[in-house]
């Protein structure tokens, strides 16, 4: 092909640029685009400039971006695209099936998900989505020639629509008001630039949390009596749906009979695990600093500290014994070893065979964690049915959706019963069991499902959260408690740190004795 003939049928880069943007705006931001229709008065004139300035915004905004690319070379800005359109596809997906939003915390969510949870969602309808707004897109941007920009053109191009945006906004000034208000959501819906940025600060954020943890003060005080706390860490549980909060369904029926307290109006300090998890172990929720976690103190205090986990997300922790699933699976000699109860397996005898006079149990537990509820419980469990058995939850009835996590309370109940029937068989020393969950779930409430949703966002399920607590005579003895105590005021993660701290007799400069449900 001559130089002539290939320059005709090329396009300029700057046209490029403005083509691919268009497509974006037109391809991927429907969600974003129904959503301003629902949330505002699109037959009013303000309404009609929001939505415009909205697509404006969207629009100069990646138009800008792709011209700054194109600076670097036409190469650069199509190998971009080709990846961006696969992730916009993807994340299409997941904001119109689950109705995510792609803030940072949800794209911690999805940094932090394993491999095989991952395969969880990914159902084979996505397939068509990848074909259609992924693989189909690339080929035209790839098959497409482009001329070589002249710099000065490409400057004049981002100058040029740095001051349309601008322009743009002061004159529709008046939209400001509602963008601003909903500028959580409406940022989270944006692609390719939501999952990229938010990405991006995430990252930042971690890497300024990877310095070193601040030591904490050591301990002033410890009693000599010895004890045993057992803090049980649920996955995805939400108050609303255990019986023991009120429930219709009977979801807590073995729990009922241990005389464990469930404690009212409960709440998580995030939405989503590796935040909450960080919080409930931090003397103030993570607020002042990077200072060590509730397990690495009490190690460090002379406490007995077992980790078993079945489930990920936990700050970085220095114990004596970390044990995985996958561990603790290999001599698991339970019914169910492929579930939580394989963080039982030789729980009592662990315990006993401590040397020191005080031991502390951390038991995390994948709980309810979604979309694929019916697979977190054995199926002698499968009480409540027909279940949604399909990662694409949208597509259940509420019924079949609400019997499988239904489903999973009720094996966590029979976790929780078994937990304290271990912890009965130590008549010697006083034993205590924790058990509080990490975030609740949407389950199709307001078009919502699953966790995430930033917190100042999310509805009242993703917050309100089971704190449950079962106490043995001789800790009630020792302690002196009455349950009355548990029926005043209200709990969260917050209370936890302190609320193990009181348990096990242990103060220190940074315990907080109204943070203690034991002594309130």
């Amino acid at each position: 092909m001559s130089p002539d003939r290939r320059s005709s049928k090329s396009l300029p880069a700057s046209t490029f640029a403005f083509l691919l943007s268009t497509a974006n705006l037109l391809l991927y931001h429907y969600p974003l685009l129904a959503f301003g229709v629902v949330n505002i008065d699109y037959l009013s004139w303000n309404g009609v400039m929001t939505l415009i300035t909205v697509a404006v915004i969207v629009w100069v905004t990646t138009s800008m971006m792709l011209l700054v690319l194109t600076l670097v070379s036409v190469l650069a800005v199509k190998a971009f695209s080709v990846v961006a359109v696969f992730g916009n596809a993807l994340a299409l997906y997941f904001i119109t099936t689950y109705q995510v939003i792609l803030d940072k915390s949800m794209m911690g969510n999805v940094l932090d998900t394993r491999a095989d949870e991952s395969l969880e969602l990914l159902p084979v309808g996505l397939a068509a989505w990848i074909v259609l707004l992924g693989v189909a897109p690339a080929w035209l941007i790839v098959r497409t020639v482009v001329r070589s920009p002249g710099r000065f053109r490409l400057l004049v191009h981002i100058v040029g629509c740095g001051i349309l945006l601008c322009a743009f906004i002061y004159i529709n000034a008046s939209t400001s008001l509602w963008i601003d208000k909903h500028s959580k959501r409406i940022g989270g819906m944006i692609l390719p630039w939501s999952y990229l940025i938010n990405t991006a600060r995430l990252q930042a954020d971690r890497s300024r949390g990877d310095v070193k943890q601040k030591l904490l003060p050591d301990i002033l005080s410890s009693t000599d009596e010895p004890s045993v706390v057992v803090l049980v860490i649920g996955e995805t549980a939400r108050a609303s749906n255990f019986s023991m909060y009120g429930y219709e369904r009977q979801t807590n029926p073995q729990l009922a009979e241990t005389g464990a307290i469930a404690l009212p109006d409960a709440t998580s300090c995030s939405t989503y695990t590796t935040a909450s998890l960080h919080c409930m172990l931090s003397h103030d929720g993570g607020r002042s600093g990077p200072y060590e976690p509730l397990p690495s103190y009490l190690q460090r205090s002379g406490v007995d500290v077992v980790w078993r986990a079945n489930n990920w997300g936990e700050p970085r922790i220095d114990v004596e014994t970390y044990q995985k699933a996958a561990e603790l699976r290999a001599i698991c000699a339970e019914v169910n070893c492929d579930h939580d109860e394989v963080l039982l397996t030789g729980l009592v005898e662990r315990i006993r065979a401590s040397d020191k006079k005080k031991v502390f149990v951390v038991l995390h537990t994948k709980g309810s964690h979604g979309p694929s509820y019916s697979k977190r419980y054995p199926e002698a469990f499968s009480v409540f049915t027909p279940v949604c058995e399909s990662v694409e939850l949208d597509k259940c009835t509420a019924e079949e959706l609400i019997n499988a996590y239904d489903n999973t309370i009720l094996y966590t109940d029979h976790l929780l019963r078994l937990t304290i029937e271990r912890l009965e068989t130590l008549t010697d020393v006083p034993s205590l069991m924790m058990y509080v969950s990490d975030h609740g779930e949407s389950l199709g409430e307001y078009g919502l499902y699953l966790h995430g949703t930033p917190y100042t966002l999310a509805p009242d399920v993703q917050k309100q959260i089971p704190f449950v607590i079962w106490m043995s005579p001789a800790f009630r003895e020792s302690r002196n408690v009455e349950d009355e105590r548990f029926t005043r005021g209200t709990v969260s993660h917050d209370n936890v740190f302190h609320s193990v701290m009181g348990a096990l007799g242990i103060s220190s400069g940074v315990y907080d004795e109204s943070r203690d449900i034991f002594v309130r």
